[in-house]
């Protein structure tokens, strides 16, 4: 099968790349910059379809052309999931793809209405419009939050108390509203990526072919155990600051919107971020990691691969 990952060349898409070609298929990338690609999978790649922005159309037709399967790998920007997604889903349209992967790999908003978390908007948005415009039934994913932006890493979305989350490895602290054990989801990048090839290699004769939206993680924790694993595998200690209960939370939340900018949103998301890890709006459910048959790594196992977080 011929996959396009677009947004090859990023933290999660070039994980991507790794997933699909170890599940034998071929894979083309599409980006801006081909210069960012890991070489060794460059040479990899059937091929490369370079884009001067999310609105070249040219360029996604031609990378959606043969492919029968797309995968939408664009993570962070408002502007990119919902024009870009939506531009690359025609695009995918017109070139009769059969599975269109949309960006996902975070907590499942599909209970969530416009105006609750507004990072999700895009995505909602999208989700709706497609239903009502298209035969084509993408497929979402939802991991929880990423570990890499859990722990901060590099290139990755800053999850600092500085920043209004929760987690500083460097400080040896977690800034905890509510109960330190309530447990939320998370996933590595990689198995992200594992989770995701797995469910575009699904047959057509298998019985999850044609649903569209899965819930799979790593593992669900809380702060009290990723402190106590964190500690265990680093040998040092994570002190556990208590803010205040999570209401205390949701109320910070609110007076920090409506002070703010919505133009501005990554100024206050993260309170949004924490307090729906924690109240129950994301809770997961039963996840479907058992029925694809895949089994994420967990904490203890991500730490040791990691030092640097």
């Amino acid at each position: 099968m011929l996959v396009l990952v677009a947004g090859a060349t990023g933290n999660l898409g070039q994980k991507l790349v790794t997933s699909l070609l170890k599940h034998g298929h071929q894979v083309r990338g599409l980006g801006r910059s081909p210069s960012k690609l890991d070489a060794h999978l460059a040479s990899q790649l059937e091929s490369f379809v370079e884009s001067t922005a999310y609105h070249d159309i040219p360029a996604l037709d031609k990378a959606c052309a043969g492919a029968d399967a797309v995968i939408c790998a664009y993570l962070g920007f408002p502007e990119l999931h919902l024009e870009g997604q939506l531009l690359l889903f025609r695009a995918a349209e017109r070139a009769n793809v059969k599975r269109f992967v949309a960006a996902s790999w975070c907590y499942d908003w599909r209970r969530m209405s416009l105006g609750q978390q507004d990072s999700y908007d895009p995505d909602i948005s999208f989700r709706h419009h497609v239903e009502i415009s298209s035969s084509l039934k993408p497929i979402w994913i939802f991991t929880g939050v990423l570990a890499e932006v859990l722990f901060s890493a590099p290139g990755r979305v800053d999850f600092t108390p500085r920043s209004n989350g929760a987690w500083d490895s460097k400080g040896r602290v977690a800034e905890v509203w509510g109960n330190p054990a309530t447990k939320f989801a998370w996933t590595s990048e990689a198995d992200a990526a594992e989770f995701t090839a797995a469910i575009v290699s699904l047959p057509e004769t298998s019985p999850l072919y044609g649903e569209q939206f899965f819930k799979l993680t790593s593992g669900i924790d809380g702060f009290a155990d990723i402190a106590r694993v964190y500690g265990e595998v680093r040998g040092c200690e994570i002190t556990i600051k208590q803010m205040g209960s999570v209401e205390d939370l949701r109320k910070k939340a609110y007076e920090a919107r409506d002070k703010g900018d919505r133009a501005r949103w990554w100024e206050y998301i993260m309170f949004f971020y924490t307090l729906h890890m924690l109240d129950g709006t994301w809770a997961m459910g039963e996840l479907d990691n058992e029925r694809v048959g895949v089994k994420g790594t967990s904490l203890r196992e991500f730490l040791e691969a990691h030092p640097d977080l």
